[in-house]
């Protein structure tokens, strides 16, 4: 059962990155408003957190590593040479947010472990 339910957080993980992608040139008036990178980063980290209670392996960044397959798949042009990957610099706020931010929570402890316990870090307690 634990097998599946990773499954479909990896699905999850490449269907954030279509919607982030799809939803990233949005703009208010003339000014981007890149807030899918947002939207990612909040949505990574939590199926992050999910996959974190299912398993302690590397299997976890299972999610991740869909997100960033949605990412260069929808990044390599069509035959016609069209690209949903907008060519500025909202698409690196979109990497930033959406990778770095879930895996820096991950190495800095802010995951639970595989029993579900959350391994709080206190500020001073030499842990």
């Amino acid at each position: 059962m634990r097998w599946a339910l990773l499954g479909l957080l990896w699905l999850d993980g490449f269907l954030v990155g279509v919607m982030a992608l799809a939803f990233l040139p949005l703009h208010i008036g003339s000014v981007p408003f890149p807030i899918s990178a947002v939207f990612a980063a909040i949505a990574n980290y939590i199926l992050l957190w999910c996959s974190a209670t299912l398993t302690e392996g590397f299997a976890r960044f299972g999610s991740l590593i869909a997100f960033m397959i949605a990412f260069f798949v929808l990044a390599v042009g069509g035959p016609g040479g069209d690209v949903v990957v907008p060519q500025d610099l909202t698409v690196f706020l979109l990497l930033g947010l959406g990778l770095i931010l879930p895996v820096f929570a991950a190495f800095a402890g802010w995951l639970p472990d595989t029993k579900g316990d959350a391994k709080p870090v206190v500020a001073g307690s030499g842990e």
